[in-house]
């Protein structure tokens, strides 16, 4: 019997649930998860409206702590949140991308505001992922540095973990967080860059590399595509610096691509079918053996899934809408669960 085992557990949150008639990501949201064909992936908190239209309504922190209590359920110990700005913006980092978008991104602050007003984060922590293609003001940027002086704000070896989507600007956003905590009077945050393409640069000013998501055109299976996960994990580790190994449920954003949204692009190709609870074990399994195996190269003790409620993507643990309202489907929270209680085990 192995002595190995992983002590946490994070789950990645990007949250677009909002009214479509009065928001622009809960608009697009629910324009993609409609048809009644996603219906297995429809999160169970939508309101079915008519049989290929669904709706969500503004959730209050009471309707989100059952939320909470679901992922508390299936074994996580912290959502990473995507953490946008409070403000709107205009100023785009990134060249040809609409800026229309940067003045609602937001929106996108609901679910961490409801996660720091429950007495719930203290059994679910959290912590920050900067998308760092948006702009930040330096004000929710110190705002975040006090926000980790917070017990139930994620830290390793007592530093502030935060993730950091890769961008032309990351290290940019890196130095002025960094300054933020150094005002606060706060360790250096444990920084962790999330990357799929790793280049010689990254392997700088970063405590360790991980990923947001792996997608893939390629794979014909679900098994096949986790070999692909495998692979990047792989290629992460011969970087020279500690991996926080990346877990995904999956990866299908076939809703997107049927109906498109103005932020992200998908290539035509194939995408593969949810993966079965013995499929997500078994890789589960592989994953832990992999991290056994290469200890030295993942000291943390952390791993990270791709996600929690990423629908509209292919990947979720979050409770789906199953055969009545009373009823939600908790299959995916249930599995994760068990390996998240494996993962953990000795």
């Amino acid at each position: 019997m192995s002595d190995f085992s992983f002590q946490r557990v994070g789950v990645i949150n990007w949250d677009c649930s909002l009214p479509s008639e009065t928001t622009f990501f809960g608009h697009y949201a629910t324009q993609s998860l409609s048809p009644s064909v996603f219906r297995d992936r429809t999160p169970y908190y939508a309101i079915e409206t008519a049989p290929d239209k669904i709706q969500y309504r503004t959730r209050t922190v009471t309707d989100y702590e059952t939320e909470l209590q679901h992922a508390i359920a299936a074994g996580i110990d912290y959502f990473a949140y995507c953490w946008y700005d409070r403000k709107p913006h205009t100023d785009h980092y990134v060249t040809g991308q609409k800026a229309s978008v940067d003045d609602k991104v937001c929106e996108l602050v609901d679910a961490r505001f409801k996660h720091l007003a429950s007495p719930l984060r203290n059994k679910l922590g959290l912590c920050a992922i900067l998308i760092t293609p948006h702009p930040y003001s330096t004000e929710e940027l110190e705002d975040l540095a006090k926000t980790m002086q917070d017990p139930y704000y994620e830290k390793i070896d007592g530093r502030p973990l935060v993730y950091l989507f890769r961008s032309p600007v990351w290290q940019e956003i890196l130095g002025r967080l960094r300054a933020c905590c150094a005002k606060a009077g706060m360790p250096d945050p444990y920084a962790v860059l999330m990357t799929n393409n790793v280049s010689p640069d990254d392997a700088s000013n970063v405590q360790a590399l991980s990923s947001y998501a792996g997608a893939s055109v390629q794979a014909q299976t679900w098994d096949e595509f986790f070999e692909q996960e495998m692979t990047r994990n792989e290629l992460r580790s011969q970087n020279g610096l500690p991996v926080i190994p990346h877990f995904s449920m999956g990866w299908n954003p076939t809703p997107r691509i049927l109906h498109p949204v103005p932020w992200i692009t998908y290539p035509n190709g194939t995408y593969t079918s949810p993966a079965t609870p013995d499929q997500l074990l078994n890789a589960a399994k592989r994953l832990k053996a992999w991290v056994e195996a290469h200890r030295n190269l993942c000291p943390t003790g952390h791993v990270l899934t791709f996600a929690w409620n990423e629908f509209e993507e292919g990947a979720w643990i979050c409770p789906t809408i199953g055969q009545t309202p009373d009823t939600p489907d908790t299959r995916y929270r249930d599995v994760f669960a068990k390996i998240s209680n494996f993962w953990k085990s000795k």
